[in-house]
């Protein structure tokens, strides 16, 4: 004669909260078997445990839930295929204090009944490491003004150089390390960690790395990456089926965020975000291309009119801090001259 079973101390407690404290044991559960669970993560569970008898009892069940999912597969090949072995491997102990009841016992009444209460806790478990893979254990939005350059340690060792006018979206994931940039342009060191990529989206596109060190600028006119170190992949988000672009040191690469046209180039890895050091240098650049780095600086349109003053090449240093005062010295260096417009922006004509 088999011994009577223990009451449930759930069977008390509307469905919701019933529902809210499987919830939270899945949760517990699914951490519990990941490779960076520590000793003070063992305390924690113990602390929530000691508190009430009810999550002993909760955590109990989602254990023996994992252990039946096995026989569950075995039962429902077609819903669930093969019983991998991985996951039955790595299964966490039964919590001790409260007697585990067997199949036929207390709430497991009868193999369909034990099965369907066994299959609703597998997907509480499901649902705990869904929520824990996607709730960010850290997050950061940062954005600059005009002139205003920015530093951001990440709690990984990454480091992170905002140019002005910028805006980022920062957030750590148990598994990925994922970035947005809203608009402007950003320097990424990235520690190396091969089981958390590192992206960064922008627009239509994203950069994925494991560790490197490269520059990203969003348009207009041109979505564009440069790496200094390491290789990355830059993927388009918006149409699946174009290629996949994996770059290497010294390699960049410009999309025309219109059209999808793509533009490779060579460039010095020295000389990728320069303007980290709070000034760029144009060496014979065409005035047409200085005018757009001064329009990003200054958050204001630079027009330069007519295609022959528009190759014009210009050299110089410009101050972030202070791009106006490099645009009304132009015509000290080139035969130009320099008016404001009434909406605010600028157009540069020839003298």
């Amino acid at each position: 004669m088999s011994a009577k079973p223990s009451p449930s101390l759930l069977q008390d407690l509307p469905p919701e909260q019933v529902l809210a404290l499987n919830h939270r044991a899945g949760d517990w559960h699914v951490r519990r078997q990941q490779p960076g669970w520590s000793s003070a993560d063992e305390r924690a569970l113990d602390a929530w445990l000691a508190e009430d008898a009810r999550h002993r009892e909760a955590m109990e069940r989602v254990g023996r839930a994992w252990r039946e999912a096995a026989q569950l597969k075995a039962m429902f090949p077609a819903a669930y295929g093969p019983a991998p072995q991985a996951a039955a491997s790595r299964a966490a102990p039964p919590v001790a204090g409260r007697r585990t009841a067997s199949i036929g016992q207390g709430w497991w009444r009868g193999p369909v009944l034990g099965s369907a209460c066994a299959l609703a806790l597998v997907a509480m478990v499901g649902y705990g490491w869904h929520r824990w893979d996607n709730t960010a254990g850290y997050s950061v939005d940062v954005a600059t003004g005009p002139g205003e350059l920015r530093s951001i340690a990440l709690p990984d060792g990454s480091q992170v150089a905002l140019n002005a006018n910028s805006q980022l979206q920062v957030r750590y994931y148990p598994r990925r390390r994922e970035t947005v940039l809203d608009k402007g342009e950003a320097f990424f060191t990235v520690a190396p960690a091969a089981a958390r990529p590192f992206t960064v989206a922008s627009g239509g596109h994203q950069v994925r790395v494991v560790g490197t060190a490269f520059n990203v600028r969003t348009g207009p006119p041109e979505f564009v990456v440069q790496v200094q170190q390491g290789r990355v992949e830059v993927r388009s988000t918006a149409d699946a089926g174009a290629p996949v672009v994996v770059m290497g040191p010294g390699s960049g690469l410009a999309i025309d965020p219109l059209d999808g046209h793509r533009r490779e180039s060579a460039v010095l890895p020295e000389a990728i975000a320069e303007w980290t050091s709070g000034q760029i240098y144009f060496k014979r650049l065409p005035l047409a291309q200085v005018a757009k780095e001064l329009a990003r600086h200054l958050v204001q349109p630079v027009e330069v009119e007519g295609a022959a003053l528009q190759s014009l090449p210009i050299s110089g240093f410009l101050a972030l801090k202070d791009p106006e005062r490099f645009l009304l010295a132009l015509p000290s260096v080139a035969e130009v001259r320099v008016q404001r417009r009434s909406d605010g922006g600028w157009v540069i004509r020839r003298r």
